[in-house]
């Protein structure tokens, strides 16, 4: 079975990125804030290894996201403030697909 697209490693570490300047932080403050190494944070960050379940758990626990945001880019579970933050984020594509849409 093909792996959607949201799901690839490389859209996962893009919304990693994200959450990182979101909430202004160092690949080293945000791995330190959940638990990883800093090496492992850059790999995932940088798409080279798959977020892991325990560190998508982690940083849910810390920064109040969703395991489907994380995974899939959904952004129904997430706080209004941050879907609307991710919402009105700068995009390089304009993609109409409901991960992108506002939330009201």
């Amino acid at each position: 079975m093909k792996e959607p697209e949201e799901s690839s490693t490389k859209h996962v570490a893009e919304r990693l990125k994200w959450l990182k300047e979101y909430y202004d932080l160092s690949t080293k403050e945000l791995a330190s804030s959940v638990g990883a190494s800093y090496t492992q944070m850059a790999n995932w960050e940088n798409g080279t290894q798959r977020l892991s379940l325990k560190g998508a758990l982690a940083i849910n626990d810390t920064y109040g996201t969703s395991l489907d945001f994380l995974f899939i880019g959904r952004v129904e579970a997430l706080p209004q403030k941050i879907a609307k933050a991710w919402a009105s984020r700068p995009r390089e594509s304009s993609s109409s697909k409901s991960s992108d849409s506002p939330v009201e």
